[in-house]
């Protein structure tokens, strides 16, 4: 068994819908690319260091009790963070992290981007059934 680390890039989405209302130019949309995501099983929310929220600039929307290996701690929650990894789109919530912290991709990101670790060969795959494409289950 092993880690999983991806590339993943996010932009701020309220920058995206003021480009597109031609509030700011598109060249001022701010966005990342970090190449080294850590896919965590362990967490449920995308987690991203407080240097690169600030960079991206993302709308604090309030706290959460997180529960971590070192203890409970109350942590900021921030919205507006549009990401895409493997071609697979979507917008979340990001918690913060402390800064020089590997950026964590939880439960909640891999599911809505139908997304599958592969811990064996230390990759995200889509499911069997459907391997190029996001499937939403609703039920």
């Amino acid at each position: 068994m092993g880690k999983i680390s991806v590339r993943m890039k996010i932009r701020n989405f309220v920058d995206e819908v003021r480009a597109k209302e031609g509030i700011i130019k598109e060249e001022e949309i701010r966005e990342l690319t970090i190449e080294n995501a850590l896919v965590d099983t362990g967490a449920t929310m995308l987690s991203l260091p407080i240097d690169l929220i600030e960079k991206l600039g993302l709308e604090e929307i309030g706290t959460r009790e997180v529960r971590t290996a070192n203890g409970t701690v109350t942590r900021r929650v921030f919205t507006g963070a549009w990401i895409e990894i493997q071609g697979r789109e979507g917008g979340f919530q990001a918690v913060e992290l402390p800064i020089d912290v590997s950026p964590l991709i939880g439960q909640v990101v891999l599911e809505e981007l139908d997304l599958h670790p592969d811990l064996q060969n230390q990759r995200l795959t889509g499911r069997p059934d459907a391997p190029d494409h996001m499937v939403v289950e609703c039920y």
